[in-house]
Order: C-alpha cells, then structure tokens, then sequence
C-alpha cells in the first residue's frame, strides 16, 4: 500500500497517537480506583480507548461498584489528567518530526479526536502542535462518534479535500474502523492497545512508529530519525 499521488490533506487523531497522554490517563485512573478500594481495572480502561467521553460513562459505571458515580469519577479523573498534564503534555516519538516535514512540504493536516474539541485545541496549543492543523474536529462537533466515519468526512469537508484523497493517521480500533469506513488510506500506529483480528481484517497499513508508517505509505521519501521527546 503506497501512495501514486501526494494525497489533499492527512488527517490525524490526537491521544496516543500525536499525543502520548494515554499513559498519562491509565495512570491516574489506577491511581484514582485504587483511592476508592478498587482493582485497577486496566481493562476497563481499554475498552475506552478510543471512545468519546459521554460514551465512556457506561463503561465506567460497570465497574465502579456502586461506589462512587461515573460523573463523580470523571470529575476526579479529569482533573487528576489535566494537572499532570499542565506541566508537560508528552508527544509520541516522530510527531513533531513528521508533522514539520509534512507542512514543510506544504500539505494540508487537520485533527479528528474523541476528545472534546476546546480541551484538543488546549492540549495541541501547550504541546506546540496546534500551528500544524488548519481545522480541529472534536467529538463534540459530531453526532455518530468513531467507529462511525463522521468525524473524518467532517474534518475532509472543514478542509475543503475529498476524504478518499486523504491519509488518515490512527492509533486505536474505534478510530482506525472510522477512517477506513470514510475512505481515507490509513495507517495505524497501536500504542497501548494492539488492533484486533476484526481491525486488522480491514486491509489498512500497521506500523510501528509514526515515521515508519508515513515512510511506507510515501509521505516521506527517506526513512528520519526521531527526535527525543
């Protein structure tokens, strides 16, 4: 799978593929469950990868107990995120690499995340990526959240391009199913979670790294050196 024409726009997801707050997130919500007496669910936790945030509540709820509500643990959790990440908000290794190299070459990029669309912008803007991307699509902005392709033909339009001339970026299944079902040529890049049969089913390309994946798909012609986070 390799591109024959440089594509309209690429298009990115934001947690645990540019940004690696993921980590960040499993670490206070075990911290956090561990507060309450509870195990530290990092399973429930990966089922949430990937989900928007209303939609993670029910997901929660499953395994709190009864002890505390998943409002109330949201709340705390949220919180406890947002602190840590006020003093340095991680990016996964080749992303500030790539993303120079792509706008160097002039090549339009927006984001499509989960994540709602003034905390994206929040976290983009203290990572020092936010000059990179001509259009934020937040979860909020959309009414079928990923798996559904929305967020992906939404951000296209936003961008003024053709979703099917557009490389779309991913890191968990519900975004890597969103993206392919728009159209886009995809390139999966798995940080905590590794893709499932189902997902690796759909034919897109799977690497390792960021840089890996735009070198294979022919964004870039020469394979870079990551830059230390």
């Amino acid at each position: 799978m390799r591109l024959t024409t440089p594509p309209q726009a690429v298009l990115f997801d934001m947690d645990g593929l540019l940004l690696d707050t993921e980590r960040v997130g499993l670490e206070c919500f075990i911290t956090l469950r561990r507060k309450f007496g509870l195990s530290d669910g990092e399973d429930i936790f990966m089922r949430m990868v990937g989900v928007r945030a209303d939609l993670c509540l029910a997901i929660l709820g499953e395994g709190l107990d009864g002890i505390v509500s998943p409002e109330g643990f949201r709340a705390e959790w949220d919180k406890r995120v947002d602190e840590t990440l006020a003093k340095r908000i991680p990016l996964r290794p080749g992303a500030a690499e790539l993303l120079a190299a792509l706008r160097a070459q002039g090549i339009p990029m927006g984001v499509a995340t989960s994540t709602n669309t003034q905390r994206a912008i929040k976290h983009l803007h203290h990572a020092r990526l936010l000059e990179n991307f001509s259009r934020i699509v937040g979860g909020d902005q959309v009414k079928r959240p990923k798996p559904d392709p929305e967020p992906y033909r939404l951000l296209a339009d936003q961008l003024g391009v053709e979703v099917h001339h557009c490389v779309a970026f991913e890191d968990s299944d519900p975004g890597t199913q969103a993206a392919v079902a728009s159209g886009a040529t995809v390139v999966q890049v798995p940080d905590l979670k590794q893709p499932s049969a189902k997902t690796r089913a759909l034919g897109h390309l799977i690497a390792p790294d960021l840089l890996s994946g735009a070198v294979a798909i022919g964004l870039l012609p020469i394979v870079h050196q990551q830059e230390p986070n």
